[in-house]
Protein backbone atom coordinates (compact mmCIF):
# COMPACT_ATOMS: atom_id res chain seq x y z
CA UNK A 1 0.00 0.00 0.00
CA UNK A 2 1.32 3.45 -0.89
CA UNK A 3 1.08 5.93 2.00
CA UNK A 4 1.83 9.65 2.18
CA UNK A 5 1.87 11.83 5.29
CA UNK A 6 1.04 15.45 4.47
CA UNK A 7 0.41 18.94 5.78
CA UNK A 8 -1.82 21.20 3.69
CA UNK A 9 -2.50 24.90 4.08
CA UNK A 10 -6.02 25.38 2.73
CA UNK A 11 -6.62 28.91 3.97
CA UNK A 12 -4.65 31.32 6.14
CA UNK A 13 -6.25 29.86 9.25
CA UNK A 14 -6.76 26.25 8.09
CA UNK A 15 -3.80 23.87 8.18
CA UNK A 16 -4.51 20.14 8.21
CA UNK A 17 -2.22 17.18 8.75
CA UNK A 18 -3.06 13.73 7.61
CA UNK A 19 -2.20 10.49 5.89
CA UNK A 20 -3.30 9.42 2.44
CA UNK A 21 -3.23 5.73 1.58
CA UNK A 22 -3.85 4.23 -1.85
CA UNK A 23 -5.34 0.75 -1.68
CA UNK A 24 -5.94 0.28 -5.40
CA UNK A 25 -6.11 2.14 -8.67
CA UNK A 26 -9.63 3.41 -7.95
CA UNK A 27 -9.66 3.79 -4.17
CA UNK A 28 -7.77 5.76 -1.58
CA UNK A 29 -8.53 6.97 1.89
CA UNK A 30 -7.36 10.03 3.76
CA UNK A 31 -7.15 10.31 7.51
CA UNK A 32 -7.08 13.84 8.91
CA UNK A 33 -5.37 14.23 12.27
CA UNK A 34 -6.70 16.48 15.03
CA UNK A 35 -9.09 18.59 12.97
CA UNK A 36 -12.39 20.21 13.83
CA UNK A 37 -15.49 19.61 11.72
CA UNK A 38 -15.00 23.12 10.32
CA UNK A 39 -11.43 22.37 9.24
CA UNK A 40 -12.47 18.99 7.84
CA UNK A 41 -15.23 20.77 5.90
CA UNK A 42 -12.73 23.07 4.19
CA UNK A 43 -10.57 20.06 3.31
CA UNK A 44 -13.54 17.99 2.07
CA UNK A 45 -14.77 20.82 -0.15
CA UNK A 46 -11.27 21.25 -1.63
CA UNK A 47 -11.02 17.50 -2.22
CA UNK A 48 -14.48 17.29 -3.77
CA UNK A 49 -14.23 20.36 -6.01
CA UNK A 50 -10.58 20.46 -7.00
CA UNK A 51 -9.09 17.02 -6.80
CA UNK A 52 -11.46 14.08 -7.26
CA UNK A 53 -12.57 13.11 -10.76
CA UNK A 54 -16.25 13.14 -9.74
CA UNK A 55 -17.99 15.05 -6.96
CA UNK A 56 -19.84 11.92 -5.82
CA UNK A 57 -16.50 10.20 -5.14
CA UNK A 58 -15.93 11.76 -1.71
CA UNK A 59 -17.18 9.87 1.34
CA UNK A 60 -16.37 10.42 4.99
CA UNK A 61 -16.36 8.69 8.34
CA UNK A 62 -15.41 9.95 11.77
CA UNK A 63 -13.39 8.32 14.50
CA UNK A 64 -16.43 8.83 16.75
CA UNK A 65 -18.60 6.82 14.34
CA UNK A 66 -16.02 4.06 14.05
CA UNK A 67 -15.69 3.89 17.85
CA UNK A 68 -19.49 3.40 17.94
CA UNK A 69 -19.25 0.48 15.51
CA UNK A 70 -20.23 2.40 12.36
CA UNK A 71 -17.80 1.37 9.64
CA UNK A 72 -19.81 2.46 6.58
CA UNK A 73 -18.80 5.88 5.26
CA UNK A 74 -21.31 8.62 4.39
CA UNK A 75 -21.40 10.34 1.01
CA UNK A 76 -20.38 13.98 1.09
CA UNK A 77 -22.93 16.36 -0.44
CA UNK A 78 -22.16 16.69 -4.14
CA UNK A 79 -22.95 20.39 -4.15
CA UNK A 80 -23.03 23.21 -1.67
CA UNK A 81 -20.45 25.56 -0.29
CA UNK A 82 -18.18 25.14 2.70
CA UNK A 83 -21.00 26.10 5.06
CA UNK A 84 -23.18 23.28 3.69
CA UNK A 85 -20.38 20.71 3.86
CA UNK A 86 -19.47 21.80 7.39
CA UNK A 87 -23.15 21.61 8.41
CA UNK A 88 -23.25 18.03 7.09
CA UNK A 89 -20.18 17.09 9.15
CA UNK A 90 -21.60 18.70 12.29
CA UNK A 91 -24.92 16.87 11.79
CA UNK A 92 -23.03 13.59 11.38
CA UNK A 93 -21.14 14.13 14.64
CA UNK A 94 -24.27 15.17 16.52
CA UNK A 95 -26.19 12.12 15.28
CA UNK A 96 -23.37 9.76 16.25
CA UNK A 97 -22.91 11.45 19.62
CA UNK A 98 -26.61 10.95 20.42
CA UNK A 99 -26.47 7.20 19.73
CA UNK A 100 -26.15 4.87 22.70
CA UNK A 101 -22.69 3.35 23.10
CA UNK A 102 -22.10 -0.08 21.52
CA UNK A 103 -22.81 -3.09 23.69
Amino acid sequence: MTVLDFEAVLAPDVVVNGTAAVQGSNYAYITLIDVTADEAGVFALWLRDRFTPAQHAVWFASSLAMANGEDAPTALAVDGDVAEVTRQLHEHLTAIDEQPPPQ
